[in-house]
């Protein structure tokens, strides 16, 4: 009896590259050995091959039986991580049509171990699965694919198809002990591609860096293209564990500290009062509404009996729509939410691409960010919309959500005095943007929102990013979140600079993990906001202001 085998060869998949020339990954070996007979053969040769190698080979019976049980006519791992010595004795004293053979297959190697992670994401042992020949020659024969690496998330799974290669086989006739004695045919694997992100690795990992020891994210976008140049997620972990396999002890020690959590892409938060340039942006959509005008805004605004408190106690005295935002005054917007109501607010966040994904070319991206309105509540069987949640919306509270990168796209299409800025993580992956008429009327209203932001670091709750010789606009937000019942902040920042004429726009966010030193927006996002713009100009701009000691 005689029994048809194939065996697959797959080429190694592809680099990716960032914007600098070094790899975000390469290509090590890593050799085994596989055996493809019958257990009696293996018994009898496992005493051989550890003598030939000078160690011991332990046999996991039941994953031998499972092997032989499930997968007979594929090979099985025996040996793995041979040293170089070790692979030249079985060279020497392995026969070449030994059911014992020696295969070398591609591993990863992250030269920059955790930069990134979340991003470039990571590759993994894959499903044997049956491969299609593609011909009729090879009708008869069941083909099985071996070993084959795919991506489990980052690019590395959005763009697999482009990253790995073709199959390529050998056919052999063996005997009935797994002997191979006759060659039927093979075929040539085919090489992955290139592929070049757009992230920069020197201000990714400087963004890392700023976030060490934290939890939060960090999401930077250039503002002409949508290009994203650096995409922190903290913590993270070392790409370089999961290559070839991710030890049970690492995968716990990752979920443990909620490591596994894209939390610039996935992780959905309370935009808090960064939220307020949108509301802005509604209310300006109404003939009527005067943003000169300055209205009194004392330590609270009361609405149907209950007091919504503003954020500083004796509250802001006369406040018009710029120093609003300066500020961030909770009863000016309280109030500019009230009259501009729900349904603006809401149409003026979607129109800004939130509630929906931004399109990134990542997998997972969060689906299910909110922007809550009266048609949602009643979706969801919560009943009739409120007047105070339209307030609560209004200065980014309540039921709305998001993630970091939406809030980056928002800061970018302020930047650029445009509705939406589409996002790209691939290198040439993104059309032009195109620019907005200026005979647009919305171009003022954008001008009227950046003004409040410039004047929010110059001399409001954003001044600790008040730079000399480089004006930067932002908006700052705390917000208040209840995991577990315990109350702890968020501490927010938007931004981008110069202000005057923006390349760069960015958001911060940090949790807060300590609840005896809570966060708070501008004061511990601010800071890290700032060090990441003044990097990024220093390696991109020619002739950048030196801030003041």
């Amino acid at each position: 009896m005689f029994l048809n085998e194939l065996r697959t060869e797959f080429r190694k998949r592809y680099r990716e590259f960032q914007r600098n020339p070094e790899a975000l990954r390469g290509e090590g070996a890593d050799t085994s050995l596989t055996w493809a007979a019958r257990f009696s053969v293996l018994r009898e040769k496992s005493a051989f091959l550890s003598k030939i190698i000078g160690r011991e080979i332990t046999l996991d019976e039941e994953r031998i039986r499972n092997h032989f049980a499930r997968r007979l006519i594929l090979p099985l791992e025996l040996c793995t991580d041979l040293t170089r010595d070790e692979y030249a004795r079985l060279v020497e004293q392995l026969p070449p049509e030994s059911p014992i053979q020696i295969f070398s297959e591609p591993v990863r190697f992250y030269p920059f171990a955790s930069a990134a992670c979340h991003s470039i994401g990571y590759v993994s042992q894959g499903e044997i699965e049956e491969v299609d020949l593609g011909s009729d020659e090879y009708d008869g024969i069941r083909a099985f694919g071996i070993k084959r690496r795919t991506g489990k998330s980052g690019v590395e799974l959005s763009m697999d198809n482009h990253l790995r290669g073709g199959i390529g086989w050998d056919i052999w006739r063996v005997d009935p002990l797994g002997f191979q004695f006759e060659k039927v045919s093979s075929k040539d694997a085919s090489q992955g591609n290139d592929l070049k992100t757009t992230l920069d690795i020197h201000l990714q990992m400087y963004g890392e860096a700023l976030l060490k020891q934290k939890k939060g994210a960090l999401a930077a976008v250039l503002v002409e293209t949508g290009e994203v140049i650096a995409l922190v997620s903290q913590p993270g972990y070392d790409l370089n564990d999961f290559s070839p396999l991710l030890k049970q002890s690492t995968f716990d020690a990752i979920d443990a500290e909620g490591g596994w959590l894209h939390r610039a892409v996935q992780g959905l938060y309370p935009p808090a009062s960064t939220f307020k340039v949108i509301t802005a942006l509604a209310a300006l959509q109404i003939p009527e509404y005067q943003p000169q005008k300055e209205i009194y805004c004392g330590p609270s605004f009361t609405l149907a009996d209950r007091r919504f408190r503003e954020n500083r106690a004796q509250g802001h005295g006369y406040v018009n729509l710029t120093k609003g935002l300066a500020v961030s005054s909770n009863v000016y917007f309280y109030k500019l939410g009230f009259e501009t109501g729900i349904d603006r607010i809401a149409a003026q966040a979607r129109l800004m691409g939130l509630g929906s994904p931004t399109g990134i070319e990542l997998p997972y991206e969060a689906r299910n960010s909110i922007v809550p309105d009266p048609e949602w509540k009643r979706s969801i069987g919560r009943g009739g919309w409120l007047h105070g949640e339209t307030i609560n919306v209004a200065i980014g509270q309540g039921d709305l959500t998001v993630t970091p990168l939406q809030m980056a796209a928002v800061a970018a299409s302020i930047a650029g005095k445009r509705n939406r800025t589409p996002l790209t993580i691939i290198h040439g992956n993104n059309p032009p943007i195109q620019a907005p008429s200026r005979d647009d009327s919305s171009t003022r209203h954008f001008e009227l929102v950046i003004e409040g932001m410039r004047r929010c670091v110059e001399s409001g709750t954003g001044s600790v990013m008040r730079t000399e010789g480089v004006p930067i606009a932002a908006k700052t937000g705390t917000a208040q979140v209840f995991p577990g019942g315990v109350e702890k902040n968020l501490a927010w920042v938007i931004a981008f600079a110069p202000a005057d004429k923006p390349t760069i726009a960015l958001s911060v966010l940090i949790e807060d993990t300590q609840s005896d030193d809570p966060v708070y927006g501008g004061r511990t996002t601010g800071p890290i906001a700032k060090a990441f713009i003044l990097e990024y100009l220093k390696r991109f701009t020619e002739d950048t202001p030196q801030p003041s000691p």
